[in-house]
C-alpha cells in the first residue's frame, strides 16, 4: 500500500514496495532576459529545467535514509516497522498546478542579480547561470541547490557579511559557523535540512515514526 501527502510546497509518496519515499514538486516557470539579450528557446528551457533536476537530484537525492518505528503495532501497520526507505527528490515542469514559480532570467556578464526565494508566496527567483558552481569570494556552491533548500524548509544559515543590506538581521543564525553547510556558503547537506519532511512523515501514518540518517 502507497501513501500520499499533498502539501503547498511539495506532494510526498511513500513506496514501502520500492522502499523509496519520494518529494515531488510541481514547478511553473517564467522565463525572463534582460535588456539586449536573445529570447528563450524552447530547447534552452528544456536544457535548463533537466540541468536543475540534475544538479539537485545530485545534491539531495538518495543522500538520506528513512527508518520507520511502530508504536502499536497491528495487521495494518506491522510491515512498516523497521523498514528502511531511501529519500528521493523530483522536479516536474508544469503550465498549471504548481507548487512554485520559478522564475528564470537571462543576464548580462557582471550584471549584479541575485537569486532568492520567496517562501511565504512560493516564488523562487534564479538567473541562468545558477546550475553551474560558481565561486564568489569564500561561497563556492551552486544556486538551484541551495534554493531548492528553502522550498523543502530550510533557512538560511550564512552571516550577515553575504546577506543583501535588505536582509540582514540583528541575530544571525546559530549555524552561522557550520560554513560547510550548503545553507550556509558550502555545499554539504545536514540532516537537520529535512526536519519539516519528517514532521509532514509523522503526520501521515497513525502510530508510524520517521527518523532520519545523513549518509
Amino acid at each position: 500500500m502507497n501513501y500520499i501527502k499533498k502539501t503547498d510546497a511539495y506532494d510526498i509518496y511513500i513506496e514501502p514496495s520500492r522502499k523509496t519515499i519520494v518529494v515531488r514538486q510541481k514547478w511553473k516557470y517564467i522565463w525572463t532576459v534582460s535588456e539586449g539579450l536573445s529570447h528563450w528557446t524552447y530547447l534552452e528551457k528544456k536544457a535548463w529545467h533537466q540541468k536543475a533536476d540534475n544538479v539537485i537530484w545530485q545534491q539531495w537525492g538518495n543522500k538520506f535514509t528513512i527508518f520507520t518505528l511502530v508504536h502499536d503495532i497491528n495487521a495494518s501497520n506491522k510491515s512498516l516497522h523497521k523498514k528502511e526507505f531511501n529519500l528521493e527528490f523530483d522536479i516536474q515542469w508544469v503550465t498549471s498546478g504548481e507548487h512554485w514559480e520559478a522564475f528564470v532570467q537571462k543576464i548580462k556578464p557582471n550584471e549584479k542579480i541575485g537569486a532568492y526565494t520567496a517562501v511565504n508566496v512560493r516564488k523562487i527567483f534564479f538567473r541562468h547561470i545558477d546550475t553551474e558552481r560558481r565561486i564568489l569570494g569564500a561561497i563556492n556552491q551552486n544556486t538551484v541547490k541551495h534554493e531548492f533548500g528553502h522550498t523543502i524548509g530550510g533557512d538560511d544559515e550564512y552571516g550577515n557579511d553575504y546577506k543583501r543590506a535588505e536582509d540582514r538581521t540583528k541575530y544571525e543564525s546559530r549555524y552561522v559557523k557550520d560554513t560547510n553547510a550548503l545553507m550556509n556558503i558550502g555545499n554539504n547537506l545536514r540532516n537537520r535540512y529535512i526536519d519539516e519532511i519528517k514532521s509532514e512523515l509523522n503526520k501521515m501514518i497513525p502510530n508510524v515514526t520517521f527518523v532520519s540518517i545523513l549518509e
